[in-house]
């Protein structure tokens, strides 16, 4: 018989988040706070890593950030775009890189993405393509919610429909919709990057690792990891989900990320 889900974080063991070296988290509305980053979530960074706990980006935001974000937060692996790219220092403290498809580095393929992109926001005017899009190696990103407002669930459905139309699979984050071809997930990325990084095999991951995202792009990683956890508002997005996340924090977006890694921390330090 399985536990029910979206338990409390009050309800997780201090012996369960002990065994935790590894905290796997989304970005956008899980560790920002409203397109914010607040001086309280990125502080947790540090202390987080002062704990032991490794802190590790999982995110639909593009390559290009996973470059910033490795050279700037105390983090030592990230992935990016969905899962379509991984980033990591090496032993000499060199940052690497890995598109995890060769087909998304295929010829043509980026440039049917943007023209793709262009018949969409052609359709759908009050939609736009993500501000980050440049940045992107495997995938296209429609902003709807980030600079883009007002922007209705029937417009979001249609442009999952033009781009499952054109051949592509699609994930919807808080904020963009994005289109790539093959399959990826969250997971196709974090797997692989453990590997590479830290040589720790999937069961080892699942055991040691938690994740903390809100939306429906979480949800492979919400259904693999056992200690999966949901900022407050992932309550939004649960009809999207197949597998809603084990437990669930009472604060939303940044806030619940703190509260979630107050506790990793306060049990390490027992």
């Amino acid at each position: 018989m399985t536990s029910p889900r979206l338990q409390p974080v009050s309800s997780i063991s201090a012996d369960a988040l002990r065994r935790i070296d590894y905290l796997l988290f989304d970005v956008d509305e899980t560790f920002t706070t409203h397109g914010l980053l607040t001086s309280k979530a990125y502080a947790t960074l540090f202390a987080l890593r002062d704990a032991g706990i490794l802190a590790i980006p999982v995110t639909g935001r593009p390559s290009g950030w996973g470059n910033v974000m490795l050279s700037t937060w105390p983090i030592a692996a990230c992935v990016t775009e969905n899962g379509g790219v991984i980033a990591w220092r090496d032993a000499q403290n060199q940052s690497q890189q890995q598109v995890i498809h060769a087909e998304h580095r295929g010829v043509g393929y980026i440039e049917s993405l943007r023209a793709l992109g262009a018949a969409i926001v052609a359709k759908h005017p009050s939609v736009r393509i993500s501000a980050d899009q440049p940045y992107r190696l495997t995938d296209l990103a429609i902003d709807h919610a980030e600079q883009s407002r007002g922007v209705s669930a029937a417009v979001i459905a249609d442009i999952a429909s033009m781009m499952h139309d054109a051949g592509y699979q699609t994930a919807v984050s808080s904020i963009h919709i994005h289109a790539y071809s093959p399959v990826n997930e969250k997971a196709d990325g974090v797997y692989p990057l453990m590997q590479t990084a830290f040589a720790m095999n999937r069961e080892q991951v699942r055991a040691s690792a938690a994740f903390i995202g809100d939306s429906p792009n979480d949800a492979s990683l919400f259904a693999d990891i056992p200690m999966s956890v949901g900022v407050a508002n992932v309550r939004t997005s649960l009809s999207k989900i197949h597998t809603p996340p084990a437990f669930i924090c009472d604060a939303e977006c940044g806030a619940g990320f703190i509260e979630f890694a107050q506790r990793l921390i306060a049990a390490k330090a027992r």
